[in-house]
């Protein structure tokens, strides 16, 4: 039993985690802290915190501009696995018609976020406040449920004036008797981060109801992944609810219209990890220059292109059957360390792909395990085996060699079950361990994924420990 000190009142609770080894700490996403000796220590964000969008997949849909084909898509977006829909609307079309395709999202148990286009990458308050007119004289035609996004790509880039009008955005939307979630585009055409970063948690603030989620679009200003990270991480950190809203990928390595190098698939698997939800920009029917991003075929509205592909499936669909799950490019992606004396660190000094790993200092000794990993929920349900490739360093004296071993902790008892041990040396092409998931029941609630490392007989000194590209088919 541990004491749970919440606003100067303690209550007890059981903690029924019990680690067999590996890794002893960890954070929510809420920004809770797990410590060594298993004590809660909860946060001011979540005793009141905002909405949550954790697990939303979703795409955007043209509905203002192919009406009937956008509307019929509904049934093989929900096909595909995705849970949300952002509609696109603009402020001359018919809000009964709007209700229309509302109610037929929730019939096919897709989330629905309806956003306005008309301003797009418009800078100034009256257009903001045309919207939110639009909103208040249509809240007959939107339930209370519905996420409410009130302008597309509205505002300036890191601005007083973009926090200001949205404030009163919001309090005229509250005045008039609308509850509902708001969602607020960043300005720079949605692609600011310093907007979000700087004034959200103002215009939060500024909201009796605490009731909004802030929306990044991510194009060519989001080509570097350990920027995506730094800024999705920062968010939940400070408590800033946030949802990827618009996304593009690395076509043309960037030679297109939007210069968009974005590496969605680091991107979506980012999310996942945050728990924060993503929406990819869009369905089809985008005009020449933006065809590219097309996810179906305009012919047939059902038809994957190859980007459809990548975010249905969550893979390069020219890599096979296997899905990356962690390749640190720019940052630990919140794996951490046990028995390491410095790390982990994401590092460019080795990587088996891409330009990065994840990399710890450790010092060698008889018998001494170290371990690589992160506590979090993962749903390896149908996957058939887990790969990762490491290496030690070349420096230090390894005794008898350096083995190790790819694990993962199942269920609320984290059952350990791991590949076996595999002798791995400082060869530049790495080791790639294999844990075979067949026959593993639990596999919808893994806890814990890693990997322990077993220093040689005789082995002395400083040396260091690398894992790179973990994967899943």
């Amino acid at each position: 039993m541990k004491k749970l000190k919440l606003l100067n009142t303690l209550l007890l609770f059981l903690i029924f985690i019990s680690l067999i080894s590996g890794c002893t700490k960890t954070t929510d996403i809420y920004n809770n802290t797990l410590t060594e000796d298993n004590t809660v220590i909860i946060t001011k964000e979540n005793i009141n915190k905002a909405p949550s969008t954790s697990g939303i997949k979703g795409v955007n849909n043209p509905h203002i501009w192919f009406d009937s084909q956008a509307y019929s898509a509904l049934d093989t977006i929900k096909s595909y696995g995705f849970n949300t829909v952002r509609i696109v609307w603009q402020t001359n079309g018919s809000a009964s018609r709007l209700k229309q395709i509302i109610d037929r999202c929730k019939s096919l148990g897709l989330k629905p976020i309806p956003e306005l286009h008309d301003v797009t990458g418009s800078t100034s308050t009256s257009d903001l406040d045309r919207m939110v007119s639009w909103w208040i004289n249509n809240k007959s035609y939107i339930a209370s449920d519905v996420w409410i996004n009130i302008a597309n790509e509205w505002g300036p880039r890191n601005s007083t004036i973009w926090r200001d009008a949205y404030k009163n955005a919001v309090s005229r939307m509250r005045n008039a008797g609308i509850n509902n979630v708001l969602v607020i585009d960043s300005g720079g055409w949605g692609q600011d981060d310093q907007d979000i970063l700087n004034y959200a948690l103002e215009v939060l603030n500024s909201d009796p109801l605490k009731n909004i989620v802030f929306s990044i679009h991510m194009y060519g200003e989001w080509n570097d992944n350990s920027k995506i990270y730094n800024f999705l991480s920062t968010c939940k950190n400070r408590g800033i609810p946030i949802i990827v809203g618009e996304f593009g990928y690395n076509y043309n390595n960037g030679n297109n219209n939007l210069g968009c190098k974005v590496d969605a698939l680091y991107l979506m698997q980012t999310c996942r990890n945050l728990g924060i939800g993503f929406i990819a920009w869009s369905w089809t029917g985008n005009n020449s220059e933006n065809a590219w991003l097309d996810m179906t075929s305009p012919s047939d509205w059902k038809t994957l292109t190859y980007w459809g592909k990548m975010v249905v499936y969550e893979k390069d669909p020219n890599a096979g059957n296997s899905s990356v799950l962690y390749n640190f490019e720019g940052s630990t992606q919140n794996w951490t360390g046990t028995n390491v004396v410095g790390g982990p660190w994401s590092v460019n000094e080795w990587a088996y792909n891409g330009s990065y790993s994840l990399k710890a200092d450790v010092d060698l000794g008889t018998g001494k395990q170290f371990y690589l990993c992160i506590i979090s929920n993962h749903n390896f349900s149908g996957k058939s085996k887990l790969k990762a490739v490491v290496r030690h360093a070349a420096w230090g004296d390894q005794g008898t060699g350096m083995q190790a071993k790819l694990y993962i902790k199942v269920g609320s008892n984290w059952k350990w079950y791991d590949g076996g041990t595999v002798n791995i040396s400082s060869n530049t092409s790495g080791t790639v361990l294999t844990l075979n998931l067949s026959g593993i029941s639990g596999l919808n609630d893994v806890r814990e994924l890693g990997v322990q490392f077993l220093s040689g007989s005789g082995s002395s000194g400083r040396s260091a420990i690398y894992l790179d590209y973990l994967t899943i088919e």
